[in-house]
């Protein structure tokens, strides 16, 4: 897979945004990508399809459930 560079995001934001981003900045972005990007990668590799997010809504009413059960 390509690496985003700090140059690369500087060109993307002239061209796309027309914006200058200081070179420190794309370099701070970049990395930030680079490391979002390897934890994406590791987090399909552990197969957790099933498990629903925090805040979905099966989750929401099997916990509204088991409150129900917890106070009657």
């Amino acid at each position: 897979m390509a690496r985003l560079t700090a140059d690369t995001l500087r060109a993307l934001a002239a061209e796309l945004f027309d914006y200058e981003i200081p070179r420190d900045a794309a370099e701070t972005v970049t990395r930030m990508v680079g490391a979002n990007a390897h934890y994406a990668r590791r987090m399909l590799a552990l197969s957790l399809g099933g498990i629903q997010p925090p805040f979905g809504y099966p989750t929401m009413i099997v916990e509204a459930g088991r409150l129900r059960r917890s106070r009657a």
